[in-house]
């Protein structure tokens, strides 16, 4: 009985990948050979992700530029908003039916104030330039939205951040 319950802990364990391959006692010279071979080959390939993800945010950046933009504060008795308007170029060769994204603002310290959903059906020709406008609201719980209206707008640096493109002839660019 003693005996049996140890074989059972022994096989949960190697079942668990709790036991190293060189702790074996009688294990190959080899298996620790083994497991550093997989481990490097994982390493290389989690390297090789990594380096196509940033290549393909990249990609995404200079897919679709921004050319210009400008924003108005506006003010009521209930709420508080920026009127934006903002143009954006294709640089992708095909025409554009669908943008997924966002068109983020940063202030001078490189902190981000504020957000812009891209306008999602927007129809842009190839090689060819599109003006977009929407008015966004500004979270009340949120001060640094505010930042925006303050700043010259020399002051202010912006990001497109896609994630996903998809073509009038219906075909989808995923880029996260």
């Amino acid at each position: 009985m003693p005996g049996s319950a140890r074989r059972r802990g022994r096989a949960a364990a190697l079942a668990a990948g709790l036991v190293a391959a060189s702790a074996w006692p009688g294990a190959p010279l080899h298996a620790a050979d083994t497991v550093t071979t997989r481990l490097n080959t994982l390493e290389q390939r989690v390297t090789h992700l990594e380096a196509l993800a940033a290549a393909r945010q990249n990609q995404a950046t200079e897919l679709v530029t921004l050319t210009r933009w400008s924003a108005a504060f506006k003010q009521d008795q209930l709420s508080k908003s920026y009127q934006i308007a903002y143009t954006l170029k294709n640089h992708c060769g095909k025409a554009i039916k669908i943008i997924n994204g966002t068109l983020d603002f940063y202030g001078p310290d490189g902190k981000q104030v504020y957000r812009v959903p891209l306008s999602g059906d927007a129809s842009i020709e190839a090689d060819g330039q599109a003006t977009l406008s929407g008015l966004y609201y500004i979270n009340p719980t949120r001060p640094e939205e505010l930042k925006l209206r303050d700043l010259p707008h020399n002051q202010v640096s912006t990001r497109v951040q896609l994630r996903r493109i998809v073509f009038r002839d219906n075909t989808v660019l995923p880029l996260e």
